[in-house]
């Protein structure tokens, strides 16, 4: 099955395997939910435009739901970047550090991401709590909704950093063909 997500541990040493299969099934979880709420985003975004410029009227709610898909899209993504290295780096300095050196150097960067990644999702699940009484304005369900994938978010991307902290590798797909 081409082209489909599927189930792949990562390598690991006995101990490391744990942490492999449990990374393994949050992406895929994550990478469904991706599929379903950019469906729910284009579909609702489609109906509310064909509704406003043909038949002059409009959901009251698509606004909300649309954005409330797409801020979870983009926080969900975010461990799947960090898995594969898709994210932006800045190596002006450890380029010009001889190859030990920069393992470590990328050990330790990853280690101090997932230490402030671990902080944001605790942050971010506080204020969640403490605003789970507040409503949305079209939607009859709280705003912290918009809060929660960054706690979600922190988590699954400080374990995909801890991965990197212990091993020293990213989470390559070895079954795809190299570009």
């Amino acid at each position: 099955m081409e082209g489909t997500l599927r189930y792949l541990p990562m390598r690991a040493s006995k101990s490391l395997r744990p942490m492999a299969h449990t990374l393994a099934v949050l992406d895929i979880a994550v990478g469904w939910s991706l599929v379903g709420m950019i469906t729910v985003m284009v579909a609702v975004v489609s109906a509310q435009v064909v509704l406003r410029y043909l038949f002059n009227s409009s959901i009251d709610w698509a606004d909300e739901l649309s954005r409330l898909c797409f801020v979870w899209s983009i926080f969900l993504a975010i461990p799947i970047g960090l898995k594969t290295g898709a994210h932006i780096g800045i190596e002006m300095v450890s380029a010009r550090l001889p190859m030990h050196m920069r393992r470590g150097v990328a050990r330790g960067v990853a280690a101090l991401g997932a230490c402030l990644l671990l902080l944001v999702a605790w942050e971010s699940a506080v204020m969640a709590w403490d605003q789970w009484d507040e409503l949305m304005a079209s939607l009859p369900a709280s705003a912290a909704w918009f809060l929660v994938p960054l706690a979600i978010s922190g988590v699954h991307g400080a374990l995909h950093l801890m991965w990197q902290t212990f091993t020293g590798e990213k989470h390559l797909d070895t079954s795809l063909p190299a570009e």
